[in-house]
């Protein structure tokens, strides 16, 4: 009943990569640097139809799993224990445009995590939508 599969739905992630260094056409450091190309792994979990409290019906209290400061739009909910997502990760929600060899921009994701909630057995992550998306 944790995480029945029909409540899941397929998403896909993946984990911050250091950006690199912008050299140009002679090799020469920029001086910027621009995002890592990122390969996104296809998972299966819940995703919350809005940001809501838990409530607690006939009791008045209602539960914020990520406190009141955290911004975030929607949670994604698992009981899959192992996912590597962590703080620094990015989702999308529609298949991610890949290039050639699997790689995307993770400028591209719908949704970056800015707070994970870790249970007994399952997992909880607060997601907000990325700008412009």
């Amino acid at each position: 009943m944790r995480d029945l599969i029909r409540n899941n739905r397929k998403m896909w992630y993946a984990t911050f990569q250091e950006a690199t260094k912008e050299v140009d056409e002679y090799g020469d450091y920029t001086g910027n640097e621009v995002p890592a190309l990122v390969k996104p792994v296809e998972f299966h979990a819940n995703l919350s139809a809005t940001r809501g409290t838990q409530g607690f019906t006939g009791t008045g209290a209602s539960v914020d799993y990520f406190g009141a400061n955290v911004e975030y739009a929607l949670i994604i909910s698992t009981a899959q224990m192992d996912l590597p997502i962590d703080e620094h990760s990015y989702v999308w929600t529609e298949q991610p445009v890949l290039d050639g060899e699997g790689y995307t921009d993770p400028e591209t994701a719908q949704y970056a995590v800015t707070a994970v909630a870790r249970g007994l057995y399952h997992m909880k992550y607060a997601i907000k939508r990325m700008a412009g998306r």
